[in-house]
C-alpha cells in the first residue's frame, strides 16, 4: 500500500497573495513571513543557497500553532491603543491638551514601533492638531519630529525635511536646546540620505555644539558616531579615530550599555577600512556578544559577513548573511535586507557564479517598493556591475556600473563615484587586452 503523497510546498509570495490586505490582517502576513522557512528538499541543492525571501516556501501547521499568539498579541496591541487614547481623553476633559497631545504621541510611537507608519502619522497628524495653539509647545515641536521621522521611514524625504524644518524653527523660537539638537540630528540623517555629506556634516556639528552646551552626553554621543560614519565614508580616518573615542567616553559617560553597540559596529568599520580584519572581526564579534535589538544584530552580522567575504572565508560570512536574512523574515526588517542582498552579492562574484543575479534583483525591488533613499539603489547597481563583470559579461557590466555611476554622480558621493570611476576602468582594460 502506497503512502500518501505529501502536499505541494507553499511559496511564501502565493500565500500572501491569500492574505486580504487590510489593517487587521497584517499580523496574518507578518506571521506568514516569519514562519517560512527555506524548501528542506533544496537545501543541499545549489537553488537552496539562493531562497530569497519571496522563495520561501510556508508550512501551514507551524502558522496555525501561531495563531492564538497572534490574536493575543493584536488584542494586547489595541488594549495599548486604546489606553492611551483614552488617557487623551481625560486629560482633555481636565482641561490638559498639552497632556493629550502627549498622550497620542505615545499611541503613535506603538504603531511606529510596529511598523504601521501609516497610523502613526495619522495620531501624530492628531497631536500635532491639539498642540497647536497651546502655550507649552513641547508637544507640538514633538510631534513635528515624529511626523518627520516616520515621513523619512515611509520613503518621503521632501516631507520629512519639512516636518524637522518647522521642529527646528519652533524650537529655536521657544529656545529649546535640547530639541534643536535633535532636530539637528534627523536633518543631518536627511542630508546623508540625499548624498549632501557636507551638509549632514554641517547639521550634525551645528547640533553637537548645541549637546555640548548642555553638557547631556546622552544628547553627544550620537552625533559623534554619526560624524565618525560621514568621516570613514571619506577616507579621513584619523579623524573618525578620535570622532569614535569621544564617541566611547560619551557612551560611557551615560552609563547606557544599549549604546555600545553604536560604538563598536562604527570601530568595526572603521578597522576595516585600516585593512585591520582580524581586528575588525574581533570588534563586531564582541558587539554580537551583547544582547542586540533585532535591527542592530542584523546590521552587525552583515558588516561581519563583509570582512570575513574580504578575508575569503565565504562559508563563513554566506552564514552570516543567512541569520540577519532570518532576523530580517522574523522581524518584518524587509527594507534592511538590501544591504543583506549586497552581502550574498559579493559571495556570489567571489565565486562567479551567475545565480547570484537574483539577490541584486531581490535588491532593486525592495529599493523601489520601500522608497529607499537613491544611494542604497547606486550600491546595488555596482555591485550587480561587478557581478556581470566577474562573470564574464562586460557589456551588462558596463550599464550597470554606468547607471551606479550616474546616480552616485547626481548626488554627490564623490568617494563612491571614484570607486565606479576605477572598476570601469578596470573593465575596459580587460576588454582591451
Amino acid at each position: 500500500m502506497s503512502r500518501p503523497s505529501s502536499p505541494p510546498h507553499l511559496l511564501v509570495e502565493r500565500a500572501l497573495a491569500l492574505v486580504p490586505d487590510s489593517e487587521e490582517f497584517l499580523p496574518l502576513s507578518d506571521a506568514v513571513i516569519g514562519s517560512s522557512r527555506l524548501d528542506r528538499e533544496k537545501v543541499w541543492a545549489r537553488s537552496g543557497a539562493y531562497a530569497t525571501l519571496g522563495k520561501r516556501v510556508v508550512d501551514p501547521a507551524r502558522l496555525a500553532e501561531m495563531i492564538p499568539a497572534l490574536a493575543e498579541r493584536s488584542r494586547q496591541r489595541l488594549e495599548e491603543l486604546y489606553t492611551h487614547v483614552l488617557e487623551a481623553i481625560r486629560h482633555q476633559q481636565e482641561g490638559d491638551l498639552a497632556a493629550a497631545a502627549a498622550a497620542l504621541i505615545r499611541a503613535g510611537e506603538a504603531e511606529e514601533a510596529d511598523r504601521r507608519l501609516e497610523k502613526a502619522e495619522k495620531i501624530y497628524g492628531l497631536a500635532l492638531e491639539i498642540s497647536r495653539d497651546l502655550r507649552e509647545k513641547t508637544p507640538q515641536i514633538v510631534a513635528l519630529r515624529r511626523l518627520g521621522r516616520t515621513a523619512r521611514a515611509a520613503g518621503r524625504p521632501d516631507e520629512a525635511w519639512e516636518w524637522y524644518e518647522q521642529s527646528h524653527a519652533l524650537a529655536v523660537d521657544q529656545m529649546d536646546a535640547a530639541a534643536q539638537a535633535i532636530a539637528c540630528q534627523g536633518m543631518g540623517n536627511l542630508c546623508d540620505d540625499r548624498g549632501e555629506r557636507e551638509r549632514a556634516r554641517d547639521w550634525y556639528e551645528r547640533g553637537l555644539a548645541i549637546a555640548r552646551g548642555l553638557g547631556d552626553p546622552a544628547l553627544e554621543w550620537p552625533f559623534y558616531t554619526n560624524l565618525s560614519v560621514i568621516s570613514i565614508k571619506h577616507g579621513e580616518l584619523a579623524d573618525a579615530e578620535a570622532l569614535l573615542a569621544r564617541a566611547r567616553e560619551r557612551i560611557e559617560a551615560t552609563g547606557a550599555d544599549d549604546a555600545m553597540p553604536f560604538y563598536l559596529n562604527n570601530r568595526g568599520l572603521l578597522l576595516t577600512e585600516h585593512g585591520d580584519l582580524p581586528g575588525a572581526e574581533a570588534v563586531l564579534r564582541e558587539a554580537l556578544a551583547r544582547r542586540l535589538e533585532p535591527r542592530w544584530e542584523m546590521t552587525v552580522r552583515t558588516n561581519l559577513g563583509d570582512v570575513l567575504l574580504r578575508q575569503g572565508r565565504l562559508f563563513e560570512a554566506q552564514e552570516e548573511a543567512r541569520r540577519a536574512e532570518e532576523l530580517a523574515i522574523v522581524d518584518r526588517l524587509i527594507e534592511d535586507c538590501v544591504d543583506v542582498y549586497l552581502l550574498l552579492g559579493g559571495i556570489a562574484r567571489a565565486r562567479a557564479d551567475e545565480e547570484g543575479f537574483v539577490f541584486y534583483e531581490q535588491a532593486l525591488s525592495v529599493c523601489q517598493e520601500r522608497g529607499l533613499p537613491r544611494k542604497q539603489e547606486a550600491a546595488v547597481l555596482h555591485g550587480y556591475g561587478l557581478l556581470h563583470a566577474a562573470c564574464g559579461r562586460p557589456s551588462e557590466a558596463r550599464a550597470y556600473l554606468e547607471a551606479a555611476r550616474e546616480i552616485y554622480d547626481a548626488v554627490g558621493f564623490l568617494p563612491e563615484l571614484a570607486r565606479v570611476d576605477a572598476d570601469l576602468a578596470t573593465l575596459e582594460r580587460a576588454v582591451a587586452a
